[in-house]
């Protein structure tokens, strides 16, 4: 197969196609040729293709050209045959028989067309107030109604509704004015609307200027008036401020240059040519402005626009602040003082605040500060008042307090249910038991109906008191970093005004608070003192007691509820123990009159029935007398009786005072037993037990039915010793009685008393009760337990001093030594029987 021949166009010189075989160069060479022939061919078809356009184009130049030359000719015959002058004089002439012979036609067709326009001119306007059109169109269309209204006015014979269009005209005018008024003083309008606004008020007024900017400034003062006197709006005096801030932000963007610019456009071009007016299809223009005349088409409005100067703008607008940051404050107090709820205090004061320092950078003619420390005056002096106000409410507990004492015994009394009985066992104990514990809760601390009625009144206070502090506390936790980051002042400036708003106003709030505070509870004292008085002069004494628990009570859930901000008052007032003292009176009353008889009982009997429980040697005393138990027993379910609530240590410590001073007398007559002596049976037996058991009924009647019963089982648990001892004190009182009686059926004993020693007997049992009863009745401070070995037994009291000195007076001087001893040693047992009895005696231990 022959190689393919190399291609001549790939290569880069002549040189290069003898580089190849002879039949490879020839086959080149035939190519090259045959390329040749082609491209002549082809060449010469082309050349003869254009030479005929060319010649038809040569025709057609020649043949325009021909066409010319006659064109020219028929012109310059035209032009010599016409007259500029003959044509002038014509046209002329045409015009003056026109109009001779229209003119009567022409003023009837102006006149239509002009009272056609005057008569849609109101209905314009009215459709322009109507859907809140533009006002600036509304009055160019009253300008545009006053020319044509002057115009038909000044015809010979005008239409007698002339009168009543110019009539409706003016009221359109009216009302054109107040839609003016109102866009201006509208806190929703833009830059553009307030300026469009000015520029109507200038055209329906012909006013300057700066006869805008006054009326400007007239109408915002009066909306400012008018929002802070407003009474259905919350928001009022918000709207004020933001008001006067933008008045302020709108003058000084607005005025003059926007302004002035505005009122230059008017004058730039006739009312007539205007896009807006001629889009309106009620005048249908395109019919009647032809015939309106030149005068109306080509009116423009004449209004200055350069009479107001920057320096002139400034002074108006600083002028207008004072005034208006003087009317604002003012209004602020006004509202402030009519809000009673602290809260929309609080808020409505952050929310001037935030406006105000926003925007204080605008406040041109006031001294920001000074607008500012009068926002704040207004609302802490509101503030001091509403605290003052609710501070003083805690006059409503001391006035439900007087009317639950008034109507005591009419209306409910301080009893409340026992700790347990058949309501609270089968209580509900679902959810917890939460009902179970509350109601455990109320009977624990005897919170009986009227101590709930001023336990109720005075959380009510105390919740709008902690919401004052909460209030109070907000301002205080208030951060004010991005409004004063808004401003421009130096970091000193803000940091001070934040002191000044987080600091001290919350601090300056605080200490009327605190005083107010005090001022109250000081008042609150003083008629629960006056109470005091009342109580002892007015009442009953048990009557007298209850008002007292119901007092300590009262007094007690205030003391322990008080107002966190408030911590200075004393748990325990003055008042209270004087309160402790009358209850502890009436609690003391029944105990000691009934102890008082036993003892005068006591002292009636020849022999010491306790005699042979005593212990030791020598044989002395170790468990005190019935009458003692049931002294402290007694005096113990009295306490109950009124409460176990208000026995506070203090107020246990009161009673054991008054129990010791009401004791006193009788202790002291203890041991000045009376030698009486009664009758014996033939066999020399004394008859003391059936005077020991028996009483007459006039004592019996005055025993409490529930000491019957305590004395009835204390009877039946001695009735054992007494059986077993009853020989013993046989024998003991025949060998110490002085005489023997005998007994004849027909004559009467003759009287004996006890001897010596037995009366010694009992006046040692005495002395251990006495020692018994200073451990059940002292303090905490100074009681003593038989476990302190290396403390000294504390001496005995001064009201049971007498009962050791007629012990000590029977004794021979040698035997003091031995009685101080036996003395020591009764002080441990009684004090060892105490601690093993005192839990009997929970409220008194």
């Amino acid at each position: 197969m022959a190689a393919e021949a190399p291609d001549p166009k790939t290569f880069a010189s002549w040189e290069d196609a003898f580089q190849y075989p002879v039949a490879a160069a020839r086959g080149m060479e035939r190519q090259l040729r045959n390329d040749i022939g082609s491209n002549r061919e082809k060449l010469r078809s082309l050349v003869g293709a254009s030479y005929r356009d060319l010649l038809g184009t040569a025709e057609s130049i020649i043949h325009m050209d021909g066409q010319m030359q006659q064109v020219e000719s028929y012109i310059g015959d035209m032009g010599m045959r016409c007259n500029s002058r003959l044509l002038g004089k014509k046209a002329a002439n045409f015009r003056a028989w026109d109009n001779d012979s229209k003119a009567t036609d022409r003023e009837r067709y102006a006149f239509a067309s002009q009272l056609a326009v005057l008569r849609s001119c109101p209905e314009v306007i009215t459709r322009l107030l109507r859907t809140h059109g533009s006002v600036l169109l509304a009055a160019k269309v009253l300008v545009i109604s006053r020319l044509l209204h002057k115009k038909i006015s000044q015809r010979g014979h005008p239409p007698r509704y002339l009168e009543l269009l110019r009539n409706r005209l003016a009221t359109l005018r009216r009302k054109l004015l107040t839609k003016i008024d109102r866009q201006l003083k509208s806190l929703e309008s833009s830059d553009h609307a307030l300026v469009e606004a000015m520029c109507a008020f200038s055209l329906a007024t012909s006013s300057s200027s700066t006869d805008v900017l006054r009326h400007f400034h007239h109408i915002r003062q009066l909306a400012v008036s008018e929002l802070g006197q407003r009474e259905d709006d919350d928001k009022r005096i918000s709207k004020s401020l933001q008001l006067v801030v933008k008045t302020l932000r709108d003058c000084q963007m607005i005025v003059p240059a926007q302004l002035a610019r505005a009122l230059e456009t008017l004058k730039a071009t006739p009312l007539m040519e205007g896009l807006d007016i001629q889009s309106l299809r009620e005048l249908n223009l395109e019919i009647h402005q032809r015939w309106l005349g030149d005068d109306i088409n080509s009116f423009t409005p004449y209004v200055r626009h350069d009479d107001l100067q920057k320096n002139e703008a400034n002074r108006l607008l600083e002028q207008w602040a004072k005034t208006a940051f003087s009317s604002f404050l003012r209004d602020l107090r006004e509202m402030v003082e009519k809000v009673e709820n602290p809260a929309v205090v609080v808020q409505l004061r952050q929310e001037l605040l935030e406006l105000w320092l926003s925007n204080k950078r605008h406040s041109m003619g006031a001294d920001p500060f000074d607008v500012l420390n009068g926002i704040r005056d207004a609302f802490n002096n509101r503030f001091k008042y509403l605290i003052h106000q609710h501070t003083a409410n805690l006059s409503d507990v001391s006035a439900s307090i007087n009317t639950l004492l008034e109507d005591w015994n009419r209306v409910l009394s301080d009893t409340c249910p026992p700790m347990w009985d058949d309501a609270i066992i089968s209580m509900d104990t679902g959810s917890g038991g939460k009902v179970l514990k509350d109601e455990l809760s109320t009977r624990a601390y005897s919170r009986s109906e009227a101590v709930r009625i001023a336990s109720t009144i005075y959380t009510n206070w105390l919740d709008g008191i902690n919401s004052l502090e909460q209030l109070i506390t907000q301002l205080q936790e208030r951060k004010w970093a991005d409004e004063l980051d808004d401003m421009d002042d130096d970091d000193d400036t803000s940091e001070g005004l934040h002191n000044l708003l987080s600091k001290d106003d919350p601090h300056l709030l605080y200490k009327a608070f605190e005083d107010d505070l005090e001022q109250s509870f000081r008042m609150l004292r003083d008629v629960i003192n006056d109470y005091v008085k009342n109580l002892q002069t007015n009442d009953r004494e048990e009557t007298s007691a209850q008002k007292s628990a119901f007092l300590v009570r009262v007094w007690r859930d205030i003391a322990s509820r008080l107002p966190s901000i408030y911590r200075d008052v004393e748990p325990e007032s003055p008042f209270i123990p004087l309160f402790q003292t009358q209850v502890s009176k009436t609690v003391l009353q029944n105990p000691t009159a009934h102890c008082d008889k036993r003892i005068s009982k006591c002292l009636q009997h020849k022999q010491l029935q306790a005699r042979i429980l005593w212990e030791g040697d020598p044989q002395l005393p170790v468990l005190p007398s019935p009458w003692a138990f049931r002294l402290l027993h007694e005096t113990v379910k009295s306490m109950t009786k009124f409460g176990v609530d208000i026995w506070t240590p203090r107020a246990t410590d009161i009673l054991k005072q008054q129990m010791r001073d009401a004791l006193a007398p009788i202790v002291k007559k203890l041991p000045e037993l009376p030698r009486q002596v009664n009758g014996h049976d033939a066999n020399g037996e004394s008859q003391v037990d059936e005077e020991e058991i028996s009483r007459n009924p006039q004592e019996e009647a005055e025993v409490d039915p529930q000491d019957r019963d305590d004395e009835k089982d204390d009877e039946e648990t001695r009735d054992g010793e007494k059986k077993k001892s009853e020989e013993e004190m046989k024998t003991h009182s025949k060998q110490k009685l002085s005489s023997a009686q005998k007994i004849n059926g027909d004559h009467p004993s003759k009287p004996s008393g006890p001897s010596e020693e037995v009366v010694r007997d009992i006046k040692t049992q005495r002395l251990f009760d006495a020692v018994y009863l200073d451990y059940a009745l002292s303090v905490k401070s100074r009681a003593t337990t038989p476990d302190d070995s290396d403390n000294e037994i504390a001496p005995l009291p001064d009201l049971f001093d007498s009962a050791q000195r007629n012990i000590l007076d029977d004794l021979e001087m040698e035997d003091v030594q031995q009685w101080n001893s036996n003395l020591d040693r009764m002080r441990k047992d009684a004090g060892a029987y105490w601690k093993r009895t005192e839990l009997l005696f929970a409220l008194l231990a």
